[in-house]
């Protein structure tokens, strides 16, 4: 039976820790009229209400594909003859 309890807690131990996801971390950026302008409409047109999410998320999604894309792969240093 203790066995089984040790399986269910390596279970739960991979959870992230609630503190280490909290948000606390800023940053500020700086829009010209004409940007503004398109940033509010896509909103108003996707009827996006979060727009702190939406930012975050477009952000670390192009973040992780350049990551990505710069990533080296298997296959990078293989010659073509």
């Amino acid at each position: 039976m203790a066995e089984k309890n040790k399986k269910i807690r390596k279970k739960t131990d991979k959870v992230p820790d609630r503190k280490k996801l909290v948000r606390n971390q800023r940053i500020s950026i700086a829009l010209n009229d004409a940007e503004m302008r398109a940033l509010q409409r896509f909103f108003q047109k996707y009827k996006i209400s979060n727009k702190a999410k939406f930012c975050r998320e477009t952000i670390m999604l192009e973040v992780l594909k350049r990551f990505e894309a710069d990533a080296p792969s298997l296959f990078d240093n293989v010659k073509e003859s």
